[in-house]
């Protein structure tokens, strides 16, 4: 039998309705009913203290990095990863994966995020995690060849083996899948056109960091006589199904590029800003041009959170400041980059309040202090709230946090305390 989950009296787009969720679908939004209605095989929900939003779309992450929280900070990027990050992280396992994943889903939870972009190792473990907490998850085969034949022949040895598991798992309508190599700099360009195609063949997509930092725009036009960006072009490996983790370092050319061919270019001010990596990433360009702007947080590692809230504002306040410009991406529209555009990469039909769309939302405490005054709920969720303002998150029709508790927290915080202690060994 078909659930269902009424929210009566909430309020959405500056005005009271009744909210109506059958099975995983917005069945109806209409005007609010005075009388509490009787609900058989459902949830209800009584709106009146609460604002309704969509949930958030994390395209960038590293859940499991949740352990390497406060870990190696105030460093730059290549010494960060080369020194901190890469050394430790050859003590991962799959339970280590399992337990740094379960911590990121429940901080996604508790901030609003119903549905992230993955580029880890052990992606099963992941997966698994998504599909008990209930969210929504993107796994990939993310890989490394450092230019060596026989790690490139490794690479595709476990890209079947992911394909296989991939079809031995259960059809779940969370789980999505992806081929994710690291970088230019730590994947040969024949092992990055061969992934590209894999990526087309099975029509998923083809996720890999680029234009992160000078660093690396300059090291890519020693050693292959063009930018990051360019040299994919070159490659092949621009597309519709490209997402294209930061893109901080862009010129006009390849903002062309990557609208052109309506790739997905993924902002993560946050870790852009604590690296040094840069600022002035170039929304209104890439928009413009065609391509699909969504946002992310990065790891924890590099951003320290998972609050897509807090990411929301840095973005939007990151334009007016480099842009020298208080009209420039409001907080109306930085949300539907942080929601819309993200499910919109990833083909899941969410990230509005609309009816036959997938029921994926937010319920936010108009008590929170960051909603009073209310002269105005969405600028108040982006300029002055964070991720403790959300109460209550529904993903797929199905409430995954009500009154800011998931179901076994406890839990998963004891196990991530007891787990990091066998990952970072200094």
């Amino acid at each position: 039998m078909t659930s269902s989950i009424l929210i009566q009296n909430v309020l959405l787009d500056g005005a009271r309705k009744d909210v109506f969720i059958e099975g995983n679908i917005i069945k109806s939004i209409s005007e609010p009913t005075r009388v509490k209605p009787l609900i058989l095989n459902g949830e209800y929900i009584d709106g009146s203290n609460f604002a309704l939003f969509p949930s958030l779309a994390n395209m960038h992450t590293h859940s499991a990095m949740s352990l390497f929280r406060g870990y190696g900070d105030d460093l730059p990027l290549e010494q960060w990863l080369q020194e901190k990050i890469w050394p430790n992280e050859a003590n991962l396992t799959p339970e280590i994966v399992y337990w740094g994943s379960k911590l990121a889903c429940l901080e996604m939870i508790k901030s609003g995020t119903t549905c992230f972009n993955d580029m880890y190792f052990f992606p099963f473990e992941t997966a698994r995690v998504a599909r008990e907490m209930g969210i929504r998850a993107t796994v990939s085969l993310t890989f490394f060849d450092q230019f060596d034949t026989a790690l490139a022949k490794k690479v595709r040895d476990d890209w079947q083996y992911f394909l296989l598991r991939k079809e031995q798992q259960s059809q779940n309508d969370l789980i999505r899948y992806a081929i994710a190599p690291h970088a230019v700099y730590t994947v040969s360009g024949e092992t990055l056109k061969w992934a590209f195609a894999e990526s087309e063949k099975h029509k998923i997509p083809f996720h890999i960091h680029a234009a992160e930092s000078p660093t690396e725009c300059d090291n890519a036009r020693r050693d292959f006589g063009d930018t990051p960006v360019r040299y994919l072009s070159k490659l092949g490996c621009l597309a519709e199904n490209t997402i294209v983790a930061h893109g901080v370092w862009l010129d006009d050319d390849e903002v062309a590029m990557l609208g052109e061919r309506r790739c997905s270019v993924v902002h993560n001010p946050n870790s852009n800003l604590k690296l040094a990596s840069g600022h002035a990433f170039r929304y209104e360009e890439l928009r413009a041009a065609g391509a699909n702007v969504c946002l992310g947080t990065d790891g924890c590692s590099s951003s320290n959170n998972l609050d897509m809230i807090e990411a929301s504002k840095v973005m939007s306040l990151l334009q007016k400041g480099w842009r020298l410009d208080p009209l420039s991406l409001p907080a109306a529209e930085v949300l539907k980059v942080a929601s819309r555009n993200g499910f919109k990469a990833m083909g899941v039909e969410a990230g509005e309040i609309a009816e036959g769309k997938l029921a994926d939302m937010i319920l936010v405490d108009l008590d929170n202090l960051a909603f009073v005054p209310n002269n105005d709920t969405t600028s108040n969720l982006v300029y002055a709230a964070h991720g403790d303002c959300v109460d209550t998150v529904i993903c797929n029709g199905r409430i995954v946090m009500q009154n800011r508790y998931v179901p076994g927290e406890e839990k998963i915080i004891t196990e991530a305390r007891r787990i990091v202690k066998r990952l970072i060994t200094h």
